[in-house]
């Protein structure tokens, strides 16, 4: 997508420097890049409640959010939406709790260069791809093991329930009467066919 149409970048920022850097950086890198920049956390929810951008830059600390809560947020609110970081000190520990809850990078803005900034976009636009990807992949396959359980469950129920009702049947005298060797039998086919019933239903419940 991104080498067909400008990505667009929602830079979150109440510091117009780091706006401009962040501008000048993407400009130096001379790709395509279309950027949104709001100075609150409020201002980002509500654009990300009109339109969905390619990437969130992230500044944690704002007006009114701070910290680990800002990019959690965020990352409620647009949960299929790569974020990158953008720390003005190098706080390994932030940088680590953020990666934790599925931020994409960190970039410290002192040391930023147009290479890492286009890198670190690029990148987390396909990680986030890739991983949504994956979700969807593994929904299906959920939903396909779901199908088949349903249909397993189903076939083999229907025999279990007829082997059921005859051996009931016979035991309870209905077909005749019956040696004691044959009952005993015939109660220990009754036994086995409660226990697969059983073993079905728990494989179920299991799933």
């Amino acid at each position: 997508m991104m080498e067909h149409e400008p990505a667009h970048v929602l830079l979150i920022t109440d510091k117009s420097g780091d706006a401009d850097l962040v501008r000048l950086r993407l400009v130096e890198s001379k790709s395509k890049f279309h950027v949104n920049c709001v100075p609150r956390l409020s201002d980002a929810l509500a654009c990300l409640d009109v339109e969905t951008p390619s990437l969130v830059l992230l500044d944690p600390n704002l007006p009114d959010s701070h910290g680990a809560e800002t990019f959690r947020r965020i990352m409620q609110k647009a949960p299929h939406v790569p974020v990158v970081l953008l720390s003005g000190q190098d706080d390994e520990t932030l940088a680590l709790k953020a990666v934790r809850h599925g931020v994409q990078d960190c970039l410290v803005k002192g040391d930023m260069t147009s290479k890492q900034l286009e890198c670190a976009i690029r990148y987390a636009v396909e990680r986030q791809g890739l991983l949504r990807s994956l979700d969807i992949t593994r929904k299906q396959q959920l939903e396909f093991k779901n199908q088949f359980l349903s249909h397993v469950s189903h076939e083999l129920r229907t025999p279990l329930t007829c082997i059921h009702q005859y051996v009931t049947l016979l035991l309870d005298g209905l077909a005749g009467p019956m040696m004691p060797d044959q009952l005993d039998h015939l109660k220990t086919v009754l036994k086995s066919v409660n226990q697969l019933h059983a073993m079905i239903r728990d494989l179920l419940e299991a799933t």
